[in-house]
């Protein structure tokens, strides 16, 4: 049977759904995103779509590739949380450069993501989305501008929490196979 022009959108909307479960124990956010990706990626090759056994499958891949996945960016996060505390203490002034820093590391976060390969350590997808930055300045850019406007979309309509993940997931895949990030095992 043939696939309807609407199915990549409702996959990618369907695969928000998973992500947002997946998510729930905060540690696992970071390497469900990632099974996203890879998800995506396997779809747009000829893979067999976004189903709850082959994210299950990639999430699971994802999980055993080492303790990085999920230890480096709750620890991001933490951070993050802490200097928004302190930032609030502080005053509104400093607003907009947390703003700034957390746009930068999402968008950071979404490269490596996008760029993890089973077999990959994750010192090298880290060392390969930094090297890229220069020769690709625009990936970053557009990896934050989306961030951005997930995070507006969410404060604007919180229902949209379900299926936000899905679309991060895509622009991430997406600007991946557009400009590669050239990682070495």
């Amino acid at each position: 049977m043939r696939r309807s022009w609407f199915a990549p959108f409702a996959d990618c909307l369907l695969l928000g759904v998973f992500l947002l479960l997946a998510s729930l124990p905060v540690v696992t956010a970071y390497p469900a995103l990632v099974a996203g990706c890879t998800v995506l990626r396997e779809q747009a090759h000829g893979g067999t779509g976004v189903t709850p056994r082959h994210f299950l499958a990639a999430l699971r891949r994802v999980v055993r590739s080492g303790p990085s996945v999920w230890l480096a960016p709750t620890g991001v996060l933490a951070l993050l949380w802490l200097d928004a505390l302190a930032l609030d203490a502080h005053g509104p002034d400093a607003g907009p450069v947390f703003a700034v820093a957390t746009a930068v590391l999402a968008a950071l976060g979404l490269r490596c993501a996008a760029a993890w390969r089973d077999g990959l350590r994750w010192r090298a997808v880290l060392a390969a989305a930094f090297r890229s930055v220069p020769g690709q300045p625009l990936v970053p850019v557009l990896l934050a501008g989306s961030t951005a406007a997930a995070a507006v979309l969410v404060t604007m309509s919180p229902v949209l929490l379900l299926v936000v993940l899905g679309p991060l997931a895509l622009a991430a895949t997406a600007t991946d196979s557009w400009r590669p990030a050239p990682a070495r095992k």
